[in-house]
């Protein structure tokens, strides 16, 4: 992780943005592309005069359906960031600042209790508006732990346990955005850039391709 941190700098997308403004853009990056998501912000940024409970609480569904369309599902994720708005300002104060203030066990379970906020969106809420030491797992991080065999199965929090026991906590908020760059860039789902790869030599899956090629290899020359 030490090469990987190198090779990717610390790209913190949450610099500057609100803990509710992290939280509404981590429900539009659900199914589809950072690009997309990224679009649905700049629609909601252009559509309303801030992205603040009081103001999306109060905003038409339809509305707000045409400021994101392009993240996808812009109905679905209309209808939630809307009901999400409502339980903040009415039941949370306007604010979600005394929720991240209680132990990260209260805070998750709370956002978890918001419609559309599964345990994904929640960790990475809690780590990037809260500086809590969660490990989010996204599907670049899954896949490139299973590759590492660091987690087996598709449990996210069976991986996401097994990425905190594997981690300092001071390292896992670089650690998960190191990760996610190297599986967009290299590690890729199909077709891995393993030879451009700066710790394929240490990377379980790309050792065990090496050696099942070369066996099949020396059965083919036989």
């Amino acid at each position: 992780m030490r090469v990987l941190t190198k090779t990717y700098p610390v790209d913190d997308w949450s610099r500057g943005m609100t803990p509710f403004e992290i939280l509404i853009s981590t429900m539009l990056s659900q199914s589809t592309t950072v690009a997309n998501e990224r679009r649905g912000m700049e629609g909601l940024r252009a559509a309303f005069p801030r992205i603040e409970p009081a103001v999306l609480a109060t905003a038409s569904i339809p509305r707000i359906q045409r400021a994101i369309w392009h993240a996808g599902l812009a109905r679905q994720k209309a209808r939630r960031i809307r009901d999400v708005a409502r339980v903040v300002q009415g039941e949370w104060g306007g604010t979600m600042d005394r929720v991240l203030a209680r132990p990260v066990a209260e805070a998750r379970a709370a956002l978890m209790g918001l419609p559309g906020v599964g345990p994904k969106t929640a960790d990475i809420v809690l780590a990037m508006a809260a500086g809590y030491p969660t490990f989010p797992v996204d599907t670049h991080i899954a896949r490139i732990a299973k590759r590492w065999r660091l987690a087996q199965g598709q449990d996210y929090e069976a991986i996401r346990t097994a990425l905190e026991r594997w981690t300092a906590a001071e390292d896992r908020k670089a650690w998960h955005l190191a990760l996610i760059a190297h599986g967009r860039a290299l590690c890729t789902a199909r077709r891995p850039r393993c030879s451009q790869c700066p710790v394929a030599a240490d990377c379980d899956w790309f050792l065990s391709s090496v050696r099942g090629f070369n066996k099949g290899l020396r059965k083919a020359r036989r």
